[in-house]
């Protein structure tokens, strides 16, 4: 009974003191946080919330104050290191070294190679006295006769190269350096050739990892010989911290060293979004091309060193004519270029999984030397994705965010935008043409020196053709057919007298591979002829009521 009673009274006694220890605890806490706050209130459940976003806060501030000392510690042992004038002694020794050993080996001018026939035939002597020679992947093989190897074959670029070209490369190497980034654009296939590869691949059952439809050399070599040894070029010297930590980060992991200098004044990235709508067409978007015409350019200052990528031919193609003071093309074709200033049209109204592409978008940015610009919709997104974060992280960085005020009244046919209350009654079937009926009424009544104006829809061209004798056969027959209308024939109210032609054109209808387009073309001639002025409203344009506006200012001048 002792026994029992004692080894009680010793569990309690502990417990006890254990009680006592953590109320100690708890109470120095309460005083410290307190006193550390300033808080004069008793200490309750619901300031927890309060005391650890304060205590975040303080974390942050004194990390903040940690890396500032870290990076000037380092910043002043590179003075005095002075990395440039290292970097650069490194160079020209190396070059020194290089020249002697060069001019050591070859002390007689080498040989000139008379003939194609000699290149081919000497292959070993050749090598003897050019030890380097360049050649593509194709003609590796045939540069010399088929006794000659390389003792090393170094490939550069290799996600570019095909799987067979590739392979041909290595049957005249001792030794392979492969180089390459999976994270580029990889080698085109067309349609056409990925059938007929894939009829080989499957009537010679050829392993998976050498399917040249679905792999570039790259990605082969990776796929068949998993534990191959690689070396990842980590330096990057190309591009503004700015524009390659987006790449970084996104695509390599953090595992790029950036070696070019920030510059805290000028802003780096961009990002231009156009107002909501469908304003592509079959891969082609007149907004964003009149968005870097009126609103971006004014804001680069050397055209030469500015590229366009768009990943549409069609959209190059618009660039090129409209804008032909700048360098445009496919983000295929700036793979391996650079440019002081990209600006990339993403094109689509809804950003795809094709434009949405790594390695499309990787390769589109990492162009850009100085200065990086995209152009986007600013439609509601569905793809959360690469973009959507190269847009974010342009916002995070504090980069230029610009949304375009170029707007358009056929903006209200998508849609995107909410639907446009016609309170007038409906002249055509055509809700574009009603739209601009409504703005020619809105001109008349918001600018009074205008009032007087009318317009009349769908006015026969007959009704205004007196002589026909400037007309040829065709023409004549066109402009005198019953079907053959203007959209909207503004007249003066007063007078009777025309003024303005205005027709609404949809790009479907209208565009140059339409037959339309070529009656458009003659309507323009014959109206010329007749010296009225028509202005042509595209429903992919913007500004209709300020080149209406001018348009009319310019006849009433006169």
């Amino acid at each position: 009974m002792i026994k029992n009673f004692s080894i009680k009274y010793q569990h309690d006694s502990k417990d006890f003191l254990l009680r006592l220890k953590c109320l100690l605890s708890k109470f120095s806490l309460e005083l410290r946080l307190r006193l550390l706050f300033d808080i004069k209130d008793e200490l309750t459940t619901e300031s927890i919330p309060r005391i650890i976003s304060l205590l975040d806060w303080m974390f942050y501030i004194r990390r903040v104050h940690e890396l500032k000392s870290e990076i000037d510690d380092l910043e002043t042992h590179l003075s005095q290191l002075n990395a440039e004038a290292l970097m650069k002694s490194l160079t020209e020794s190396s070059m020194t070294v290089l020249k002697a050993s060069l001019s050591q080996r070859y002390k007689k001018e080498r040989p000139i190679i008379d003939s194609v026939k000699d290149l081919f035939d000497n292959g070993e002597s050749v090598l003897a006295d050019y030890p380097i020679i360049l050649s593509t992947t194709f003609s590796s093989r045939t540069c010399f006769n088929s006794d000659t190897l390389f003792d090393y074959v170094i490939m550069d670029e290799a996600s570019q190269v095909s799987v067979e070209t590739g392979l041909l490369a290595l049957t005249c190497a001792r030794n392979a350096v492969i180089v390459g980034d999976t994270m580029q654009l990889p080698n085109v296939i067309t349609e056409d050739d990925r059938v007929k590869l894939e009829e080989i691949r499957k009537s010679t059952n050829i392993p998976e990892s050498y399917d040249a439809s679905n792999h570039s050399f790259l990605s082969s070599v990776l796929a068949t010989i998993p534990n191959v040894p690689e070396t990842l070029l980590r330096e990057h010297y190309r591009c503004h911290p700015d524009i390659i930590n987006f790449c970084n980060q996104k695509f390599y992991g953090g595992n790029l060293l950036i070696m070019t200098k920030r510059n805290d004044v000028e802003k780096h990235l961009l990002v231009l979004t156009t107002a909501p709508g469908q304003h592509c067409r079959g891969h082609y978007n007149q907004r964003e091309i009149d968005a870097v015409k009126i609103e971006l350019k004014p804001l680069l200052d050397n055209f030469e060193e500015t590229g366009i990528i768009a990943p549409y031919n069609s959209q190059v193609n618009q660039f090129r004519s409209q804008i032909p003071e700048i360098e445009v093309a496919t983000v295929h074709k700036y793979q391996g270029r650079e440019k002081e200033t990209i600006i990339m049209s993403i094109t689509d109204d809804l950003i795809t999984e094709f434009v949405d592409n790594a390695n499309l978008l990787n390769v589109a940015v990492s162009r850009a030397k100085n200065k990086f610009c995209l152009v986007v919709s600013g439609n509601p997104q569905d793809l959360n994705g690469n973009i959507h974060d190269l847009i974010n992280y342009i916002k995070y960085q504090q980069g230029i965010v610009i949304k375009s005020k170029l707007r358009s009244i056929f903006d209200y046919l998508f849609s995107q935008i909410h639907a446009y209350n016609n309170d007038n009654k409906p002249v055509s079937e055509y809700d574009s043409e009603n739209l601009t009926f409504d703005l020619i009424e809105n001109i008349r009544v918001n600018y009074p020196h205008l009032s007087h104006i009318k317009a009349l829809c769908h006015y026969p061209m007959r009704y205004l053709i007196n002589d026909t004798q400037g007309l040829s056969a065709r023409e004549r027959s066109y402009a005198l057919h019953p079907a053959t209308h203007i959209d909207f024939l503004i007249i003066n109210r007063v007078t009777k007298e025309p003024l303005l032609a205005i027709e609404t054109d949809g790009y479907s209808y209208h565009n140059e591979m339409t037959e339309q387009f070529q009656r458009d073309r003659m309507k323009d001639k014959i109206l010329e002829l007749y010296g009225l002025q028509l202005l042509r409203l595209s429903t992919v344009g913007y500004g209709e009521e300020s080149k209406i506006v001018d348009a009319l200012n310019k006849q009433v001048k006169q």
